[in-house]
């Protein structure tokens, strides 16, 4: 007997069909392609990285006569009233025209001309200047608009120190430490991490850790501008004019899921929980906190609003990724 050919179109649509069961009606009868995470216990923080642009109280002063020059106080360094800063000796009628002339005409009546040299507050002392001490300050930042903020650079900060000064030089400033702001703008979205009054952990980009609390908050130009009131101090701030800042809004520690599997039932909030059976079952949860990708939720148990403990989600349980 002659064989008779297969067709390569019915075997083309016999596999079709085959991989339609596979992939489609099988997983819907056995679950096998739901998604799904082991949970496990970390740190959730909720916090928005930006420039941060430093606002201060900053006095320049200016040489009263020209010579040279012999510095007493350091770079950094926090000095009383009446502390002399530096001394100048000799004479001379050199002008760095270039250089310090921006600076002359920008701070203008705002700066403080010296032939002791002394200081007349207490602060910190730089020996750089970039021209917005008398412009930008804490009576003029809610004026700035983010264009302004956004055009402040560090390159923009001129070193003072050299040997031989000229009668009207900028010559130091004194940065006062007891009270300066970081303006930054956040997503518009994220404003109501922001609360006027809260204390918020602050990480310039030096690495260290600093506290400010919430001054203002307003809406501008498709963003939230946040300014935050500080007297702490870091290395760099009586220098810098920019920094990049990390807020963190909240740091908490619990089981780490996706928000996506979060859903609620019978007017409670929870997670679907894989079972030994195989099934999803439908289980409590609490949220400590949520940065609006994850959340961090109470591990094992938690009190509701009744005092009634409830059994919840617990190191390694498998979460169904997307909730039904």
């Amino acid at each position: 007997m002659r064989k008779i050919k297969k067709s390569p179109i019915l075997i083309f649509l016999v596999v079709l069909v085959a991989l339609y069961v596979v992939i489609y009606i099988i997983p819907t009868v056995t679950g096998a392609l739901k998604s799904s995470y082991t949970t496990e216990y970390g740190e959730l923080q909720t916090y928005d990285k930006v420039d941060g642009y430093l606002v201060k109280n900053e006095q320049v002063y200016f040489a009263g006569n020209g010579g040279s020059a012999n510095r007493y106080m350091s770079e950094g360094k926090l000095i009383r009233k009446g502390a002399t800063v530096m001394a100048v000796s000799g004479n001379s009628d050199a002008k760095e025209k270039s250089k310090f002339d921006d600076i002359r005409t920008a701070i203008g009546d705002n700066g403080v001309s010296t032939t002791t040299y002394t200081a007349l507050a207490e602060g910190i002392v730089s020996y750089t200047a970039d021209g917005y001490e008398g412009k930008l300050t804490p009576t003029t930042m809610e004026k700035k608009n983010y264009d302004y903020y956004k055009s402040l650079k560090n390159e923009n900060l001129v070193d003072l120190t050299r040997t031989s000064i000229s009668k009207g030089d900028p010559v130091f400033k004194i940065v006062d430490r007891s009270g300066w702001y970081i303006v930054c703008y956040v997503p518009s979205s994220h404003k109501s991490r922001y609360v006027v009054g809260d204390k918020i952990m602050l990480k310039p980009d030096d690495g260290v850790s600093i506290y400010g609390k919430v001054y203002r908050v307003t809406r501008e130009s498709g963003k939230a501008k946040v300014i935050f009131k500080t007297d702490y101090y870091y290395k760099k701030f009586a220098t810098e004019r920019v920094a990049s800042v990390k807020a963190i809004t909240s740091d908490a520690m619990g089981l780490l899921i996706y928000n996506t599997s979060i859903t609620r039932k019978n007017g409670h909030e929870g997670v679907y929980v894989k079972q030994k059976t195989g099934e999803y079952k439908f289980t409590r949860i609490q949220v400590i906190s949520t940065d609006g990708k994850k959340s961090a939720i109470k591990q094992s148990y938690f009190y509701d609003a009744k005092g009634n403990s409830i059994s919840s989600v617990k190191s390694y349980d498998e979460i169904l990724r997307r909730a039904k």
